[in-house]
């Protein structure tokens, strides 16, 4: 199935990965901004299919998390979101 516009009532959860990527791929080549100005780093390939072998992000985060101190997590307010800046 082919996405061809935002559908208001249908959920992105209900969309398959296939149809998710060529959502976000259509979007981003519609955009009305050119590839030079785009915040798209212009190495990147629009067309390169899903890497399977890829590190999901979570992971790359959890693992970076994990080497961060105790007594520099505990510096960190606990709702971050409600301090003032």
């Amino acid at each position: 199935m082919s996405i061809t516009f935002f559908e208001p009532n249908r959920s992105v959860a209900s969309l398959t990965m296939a149809e998710l990527e060529a959502f976000i791929k259509q979007t981003i080549e519609q955009s009305d901004r050119s590839r030079e100005s785009s915040v798209i780093p212009s190495h990147i390939i629009l067309d390169a299919p899903f890497d399977e072998t890829a590190v999901p992000f979570w992971e790359i985060t959890s693992a970076l998390a994990a080497e961060v101190p105790d007594e520099i997590w505990a510096t960190v307010p606990e709702d971050a979101s409600e301090q003032g800046a």
